[in-house]
């Protein structure tokens, strides 16, 4: 091999150095533009936990990147990890699954935004977490094929938040009072401590601040749906009380864990809002 050919190939062999090559499952959480051809995008995967990525010419792409980068979608990641950079380097992300059921349902875009916003708010960068990445997924698809209707989507949106916030350790405590442990069937006028995270009898509320009153079947509701397989979420019989219960208790105790606002919530409220307009005209 001649000098100058030596030379011309020596730094696509450091580049090669401090790259490594991975292929890994991946729910794409975020995509941004990033100049005029590259996006940055945040990945939550199976086996390297949040990533964030450069997809370099994402935007002109006409093979790699042909709808795979948008939010929501699975995908088969392919990245170049470098020891230099918080960014990997995307080579490719191979469209699994799309959603389409979710995003032509507000109702559904809603609820899968918040589940992947918790997710993506929740979990340090570079932590796998094997249960909860094939949570969301399996989230994602049941969300993807819930029948239109509003109640069921909503209460079926109820559950998977709790199933996710309990794998992030954030887990309502609604069985017993956190206090002097009587039993929820005991508790005459259950009420639900958004900063304590948990349920307050009579006696053990008195004083207590941010508490929410909860009906028995709701808190039951809650936490049948912690453990259950998620295929059988769907069959839970949800009224329009116990979804408002659960939102009332579950959205401002995610945002007290979390420690921020969350946008899908805003959304999900501008929904209300419009629909609760609409039926006025009507």
């Amino acid at each position: 091999m001649s000098a100058a050919l030596r030379v011309a190939e020596a730094p696509a062999c450091l580049y090669a150095l401090h790259m490594a090559s991975q292929k890994t499952a991946a729910i794409v959480l975020k995509s941004t533009d990033f100049g005029e051809s590259d996006c940055i995008v945040h990945f939550f995967t199976r086996d390297f936990g949040r990533l964030r990525g450069i997809a370099k010419g994402a935007k002109r792409s006409l093979k790699r990147f042909i709808g795979s980068l948008e939010p929501l979608s699975a995908v088969d990641l392919r990245f170049f990890e470098k020891k230099t950079s918080d960014l990997v380097r995307v080579e490719s992300a191979a469209l699994k699954h799309q959603f389409p059921g979710i995003r032509a349902d507000l109702d559904k875009l809603s609820e899968a935004s918040l589940l992947s916003e918790i997710v993506a708010t929740a979990t340090g960068e570079r932590e796998a977490h094997r249960t909860l990445f094939d949570t969301l997924l399996r989230a994602l698809a049941l969300i993807d094929r819930l029948p239109a209707g509003q109640s069921r989507i909503a209460g079926v949106g109820r559950l998977l938040e709790t199933r996710v916030l309990s794998l992030l350790g954030f887990e309502p405590q609604l069985l017993a009072c956190l206090q002097c442990r009587k039993g929820l069937e005991d508790i005459a006028r259950p009420a639900f401590s958004v900063l304590r995270g948990g349920l307050l009898c009579e006696g053990c509320a008195a004083g207590e601040p941010q508490l929410v009153p909860i009906g028995v079947p709701t808190l039951k509701l809650l936490s049948q749906g912690v453990r259950a397989d998620l295929e059988i979420l769907p069959r839970f019989a949800w009224t329009p009380r116990a979804n408002a219960e659960a939102s009332r208790v579950l959205h401002p105790f995610a945002q007290a864990q979390l420690g921020r606002e969350l946008r899908a919530l805003r959304f999900m409220n501008a929904l209300d809002r419009d629909r609760a307009r609409r039926a006025e005209t009507r």
